[in-house]
């Protein structure tokens, strides 16, 4: 039977151990993965356009997510692009040591996904093992 194991334990992190998954299940978790990663890019936008309104304008549009697909594993990375403002993300999502309060954008856009992402990949299970 599979089992799942999640692991919000990094900050920026949403992530989640399938084992013994069926092999119908992998399109759904995909999905699943896709959804979240689309909406914490959608959150992470939204929170960095209303912490910055005047500064960095372009700096939420360059906010995106990759999936990650290989050997069986099935991911996504959502951040900004390098380059341009998406480069100034160090300052945006800082720990700290920088000349301006950290907004967290980031972090506050996985903890909002984080139910979310765990129902969805439930959802992905059971609906293969129906």
């Amino acid at each position: 039977m599979a089992s799942i194991e999640f692991d919000f334990s990094e900050v920026l992190s949403l992530a989640a151990t399938i084992e013994d998954a069926p092999q119908a299940a992998l399109p759904k978790i995909r999905q699943a993965v896709e959804i979240t990663a689309r909406h914490v890019k959608d959150d992470w936008r939204d929170d960095a356009r209303r912490q910055n309104p005047g500064q960095a304008k372009n700096y939420p549009s360059a906010i995106d997510y990759t999936m990650e697909l290989s050997d069986g594993e099935i991911g996504a990375e959502v951040g900004p692009r390098v380059g341009g403002q998406g480069s100034l993300g160090i300052l945006e999502d800082a720990p700290g040591g920088v000349g301006a309060r950290p907004q967290k954008s980031g972090q506050k856009a996985a903890r909002k996904n984080e139910d979310d992402f765990q129902r969805g990949l439930e959802r992905a299970v059971a609906d293969a093992l129906e």
